[in-house]
């Protein structure tokens, strides 16, 4: 069987991020073929992103199968609303490079992992075009319970 690799890009929010994460270490325990690779991104605005990214890091340094990119700090002068308009223009670039290496990686590299597909936090719907991009999936990822899905539009 072949080696997958999913690229997940939460929103760096704690609901968001830890939601993310846990769906990441149930998938890849589920298959040896799997691994992910997570994109973080510490913020300023919330103190315990900055320690939990960090207690990941250092928990899964000897596990390859769930790596983490770690992005550093946004610009501190920015209000929180303009830093979540920005994040997609932030976290977009960095999504691509890290497919683009797992792409190159595969090609050299044999029995690696292929790219199999995005997951994206369902607040970064906007990078849908990543997967048109590598010709792969990308699959929403929901943090919020079903019920918040009936809630009417203002």
């Amino acid at each position: 069987m072949k080696k997958a690799e999913l690229v997940f890009v939460p929103l760096p929010l704690t609901g968001h991020l830890v939601s993310a994460v846990q769906l990441a270490k149930l998938l890849v325990g589920l298959s040896s073929n799997l691994s992910v690779t997570v994109v973080t991104l510490k913020t300023p605005y919330d103190t315990n992103i900055s320690a939990y990214i960090d207690s990941l890091i250092t928990t899964t340094a000897t596990s390859s199968r769930v790596k983490f990119i770690n992005l550093s700090r946004p610009d501190l002068d920015e209000n929180f609303m303009k830093f979540l308009s920005n994040l997609p223009q932030t976290l977009g670039p960095v999504a691509r490079d890290v497919a683009s290496n797992i792409v190159e990686h595969s090609n050299s590299v044999p029995d690696s992992p292929q790219l199999a597909g995005f997951v994206l936090d369902a607040g970064l719907s906007s990078l849908v075009d990543l997967g048109n991009e590598f010709g792969i999936p990308c699959y929403a990822f929901s943090t919020s319970g079903a019920g918040s899905l009936g809630f009417p539009c203002p």
